[in-house]
């Protein structure tokens, strides 16, 4: 026979917000291990001191912190699930007599103030710091990656336009490197390249112009945003910068690198994916002596044929030897980045190897060999050690978790939001939530557990304060049938 609750919306309670939150409930362990007051002092330059009292901005950003928190796809939706969730009151701090903020209090408050400011960066950066204060923060090993936030544009709608194609990042560093080169082997140094403001074709979207075009496999065409971001050997995200999808990883490398070697000087290794595997970014890591922790990247060299591999070199003459045992010689170092290494016309006509090592019209072997070819070979030997196996296996449980949890859990996959600049401010404030529930989740883990005796005196306790509640119920009760 079932049980029936007869009329449970007509049951009267005498309680508390306190009492009806449960203990462990995230909210509680936030409120308890992140502190929220900074925010007025980032925020109080863009209040004005006349007028009406506005709404408290910890209050604001705690909103669009619940909707981060717990991948509510809305702040309209948000302030309606407020009305109706005693722990996301709990947390704001509104009692149930007040009325819970509309969603265009936060809109109004963001376009109007926040909107041309780096408050969302600060916050993130502040959190950051209660992280490092907590000692949870370990970069002896740090990772690297990005990964895309779908754009809320139409993939169909855009024009084609023509923009002035960036030069590398790395141009300058290049070329200093090639004639230090150049100059060892009695080279006259390459001056720097002309600007020649050359153009290339990209798709730009009609509705959410800074978004890019991204092209992911064979499947996936869309545009999108990149979330360029490094993170600590426990996953706390150290920094993250949106740019669109069209902007290659390596492009982003220079500004994270940088932040990140400034802040923090305890990092031994830094574990990157493929697209970062480039000698100018090999060079960066390992010249602050960082350890690189780099994947295998298959060669370009053609099937049949002879790679850079299979030729030998000889450091005392810089010199290669081919697999037929005979000599190439330096010519020169290019402005691309490579030394080439010239065979003899006449030894490789009679070459039984001829088809394997030459093109259909080449007469003789041209070897180009990268000038950090050492870095490379460095890198190499890191990846195949069983330090960096084991090192560079953490990237999964690392960055791509962390990925994994903010697409998952936090509204990552897609944004509602149009402009590099919402979009970044979304994606900053998501990952500051991701650090603060991981501190105030790994916190809590450290707190000695009760003790079968303290638990038992806090459930006396309540069902004390439960019969009290009670018996004043029952006296106002009667006092009130008395006086009637």
């Amino acid at each position: 026979m079932s049980y029936q609750i007869n009329n449970p919306k007509d049951e009267f309670i005498m309680s508390t917000m306190e009492e009806l939150v449960p203990e462990d409930h995230l909210v509680r362990k936030i409120i308890k291990y992140v502190k929220f007051d900074f925010i007025r002092a980032l925020t109080k330059p863009y209040y004005s001191d006349l007028g009406r009292p506005g709404y408290d901005p910890v209050i604001l950003f705690k909103i669009a912190i619940l909707k981060s928190l717990f991948g509510i796809p809305s702040i309209r939706r948000t302030c309606e699930e407020i009305k109706v969730n005693i722990a996301y009151r709990y947390f704001l701090g509104i009692p149930f007599s007040e009325s819970t903020p509309d969603h265009s209090t936060y809109s109004k408050a963001y376009t109007t103030r926040f909107y041309k400011t780096d408050v969302y960066e600060k916050v993130f950066e502040n959190i950051i710091e209660q992280v490092i204060k907590a000692k949870l923060l370990d970069t002896t090993y740090v990772f690297m990656d990005s990964t895309h936030v779908k754009a809320s544009a139409n993939k169909r709608q855009y024009v084609s336009t023509y923009v002035e194609a960036e030069k590398s990042i790395f141009e300058a560093e290049m070329l200093t490197y090639i004639n230090e080169i150049r100059e060892e082997n009695d080279e006259k140094p390459l001056p720097p390249t002309k600007d020649n403001h050359k153009e290339k074709k990209k798709k730009e979207s009609k509705t959410d112009k800074d978004s890019g075009w991204l092209s992911k496999g064979e499947k996936e065409h869309t545009f999108a945003y990149n979330a360029h971001t490094v993170c600590d050997h426990h996953g706390f995200i150290l920094k993250q910068m949106t740019k669109p999808s069209n902007v290659h990883d390596s492009q982003m490398f220079t500004p994270l690198f940088e932040h990140i070697t400034e802040r923090y000087e305890s990092i031994e290794a830094m574990g990157l994916d493929a697209g970062y595997k480039t000698g100018p970014i090999i060079k960066r890591i390992a010249d602050e002596q960082i350890l690189p922790l780099l994947p295998y990247k298959r060669t370009n060299a053609k099937k049949g044929t002879f790679g850079n591999s299979g030729f030998i070199y000889d450091e005392e003459e810089n010199s290669y030897t081919c697999p037929n045992y005979e000599t190439l010689y330096y010519q020169k170092t290019t402005r691309q980045g490579y030394k080439e290494y010239h065979s003899d016309e006449d030894t490789c006509k009679s070459c039984p190897l001829k088809k394997s090592c030459l093109s259909a019209k080449a007469t003789y072997k041209v070897l180009r060999v990268s000038i950090y070819k050492p870095y490379f070979e460095f890198a190499e030997e890191i990846k195949n050690s069983p330090y960096g196996k084991e090192k560079y296996a953490l990237r999964k449980e690392t960055i791509e978790r962390d990925f994994g949890d903010f697409k998952e859990r936090h509204g990552g996959r897609y944004t509602h939001y149009r402009g590099l600049k919402k979009v970044s401010d979304h994606i900053s404030l998501a990952f500051s939530c991701m650090n603060m529930k991981k501190m105030a989740l790994r916190l809590s883990e450290f707190e000695p557990k009760k003790s079968t005796i303290s638990y038992l005196n806090e459930l006396c306790s309540k069902i004390s304060h439960y019969f009290n509640k009670k018996k004043l119920f029952l006296m106002i009760s009667h006092t009130l049938k008395f006086q009637n």
